[in-house]
């Protein structure tokens, strides 16, 4: 990320981030509005994508 807006991208993860919701919307659905933990679960996720 250059700005704190910017999409968080991780592997084959990106998790877009909404100026509407002001947060990174996960693949359910749902917003995180804390860019660390967002970065955490885009980690999360591509962990778990690349392992099956």
């Amino acid at each position: 990320m250059k700005t704190s807006k910017d999409h968080i991208k991780v592997g084959i993860i990106t998790l877009p981030y909404s100026y509407i919701l002001n947060g990174w919307v996960m693949p359910d659905g749902s917003v995180i509005t804390n860019p660390i933990k967002a970065q955490n679960e885009a980690e999360r996720l591509n962990r778990t994508i690349t392992i099956h």
